[in-house]
């Protein structure tokens, strides 16, 4: 299955798309994208047969190749950043302005991680996490993991991996569900369950 890794700070020199950096030499993390490769304007439509610019277009178009999403959100003020909801309100006007909700995202009905990098201490870069996880859900997500990293000056730096360890085995367990795993969960359960009789 295929994974996108996207960094939705519109910043070259984001803590959260280098924060999938670092992530990637723990775990694969598919392909690692970020907003700030594309010229993506500020929402400036209010219809529902608008033209798309280029650069959106074709960034929605490359994230309906995939089958698995990871998207590092930046938090400003509490909130998820601007360029996140920029992108969000353009995918809103490319699927006929929701009026099947949830329905037609790149990633409806798929598995979605939300995680965070941020320089704040452990009292903030979560607090959007909760109203980010909703709208998601309400795009049609599945999101089925999130995570905050605090105190990413210090520890987003290239080979500095051992911050990230515990995190990347939960990530990556994430990752290799599979949505056929219920067999193989139960089949599992029996050989458990098997040595006990």
């Amino acid at each position: 299955m295929s994974l996108l890794s996207l960094s939705t700070s519109a910043a070259p020199n984001s803590v959260n798309y280098r924060g999938l950096l670092v992530l990637n030499e723990l775990i694969d993390m598919g392909t690692i994208d970020g907003l700030h490769k594309y010229n993506i304007p500020v929402i400036n439509v209010n219809g529902m047969e608008e033209v798309l610019p280029p650069e959106v277009d074709r960034l929605i178009k490359n994230m309906h190749r995939f089958d698995r999403f990871i998207f590092t959100v930046p938090e400003f003020t509490g909130m998820m950043s601007a360029s996140t909801k920029n992108l969000l309100d353009w995918l809103v006007v490319a699927t006929n302005m929701n009026l099947n909700h949830g329905k037609g995202y790149p990633f409806t009905d798929k598995h979605v991680i939300i995680l965070t990098f941020t320089p704040s201490g452990s009292e903030a870069g979560g607090r959007h996490m909760e109203q980010t996880k909703e709208i998601f859900k309400k795009l049609g997500a599945n999101v089925i993991h999130t995570e905050v990293f605090n105190y990413a000056w210090k520890n987003v730096i290239p080979g500095n991996t051992e911050p990230f360890k515990e995190a990347a085995d939960r990530i990556n367990n994430y990752l290799n569900y599979k949505p056929d795993q219920a067999k193989a969960f139960k089949e599992k359960y029996n050989e458990w369950n098997d040595q006990w009789k």
